[in-house]
């Protein structure tokens, strides 16, 4: 996982914690990288699951809990990163085609090595768009998380459930977002 990820979780631990619980959870973790990150560097996955793992166990907080609030405060940061194409989309869905089509089209641009989760879209119509969502780190809750960031950002009101998912049992995840409101 590139580093960038390991830096945003950092920031992320700082703001609601602050750093001394970071340094606890680095303590804690005992990582190969000693959790010394940059930010164009990889780094193995495990390191990213040890240290949400240990969040988890300290803060009490679920797994889905966890990733649904790091992929929230997540969106506004990839934003932020994003190539400005990314900028034009203002609805939801059309941002969701764009993640696919365009962001990560330039991401790999510039990063042929990134390992990117897909989307698969398999229905929309008006209010309501689904899609398999597939990546080898199976981190389908910090996709809902961005999604929620998303909605915030353009102000429109969704809700976003799981009708398939690779946690409960189901071979595959998808997600399924329907504007409310």
């Amino acid at each position: 996982m590139k580093g960038i990820i390991f830096v945003k979780l950092n920031q992320f631990v700082d703001e609601l914690w602050g750093d001394e619980f970071w340094d606890e959870l680095l303590q804690d973790a005992e990582l190969p990288s000693d959790g010394i990150y940059t930010s164009v560097a990889t780094y193995d996955d495990a390191e990213l699951f040890t240290l949400v793992g240990l969040i988890m166990e300290k803060k009490g907080l679920t797994g889905q809990q966890a990733q649904m609030a790091f992929g929230q405060w997540m969106f506004k940061q990839l934003l932020e990163a994003a190539p400005p194409e990314a900028h034009k989309f203002t609805d939801v869905f059309s941002f969701l085609y764009g993640v696919q089509d365009v962001i990560h089209v330039e991401v790999k641009k510039l990063n042929p090595e990134a390992i990117l989760p897909e989307f698969e879209f398999i229905e929309e119509t008006e209010n309501s768009l689904s899609f398999h969502y597939l990546s080898p780190r199976k981190m389908c809750y910090f996709c809902e998380g961005i999604i929620e960031g998303l909605a915030d950002h353009t102000g429109q009101k969704v809700a976003i459930e799981q009708t398939e998912c690779e946690h409960e049992g189901d071979a595959r995840c998808v997600i399924k977002v329907t504007k409310v409101g």
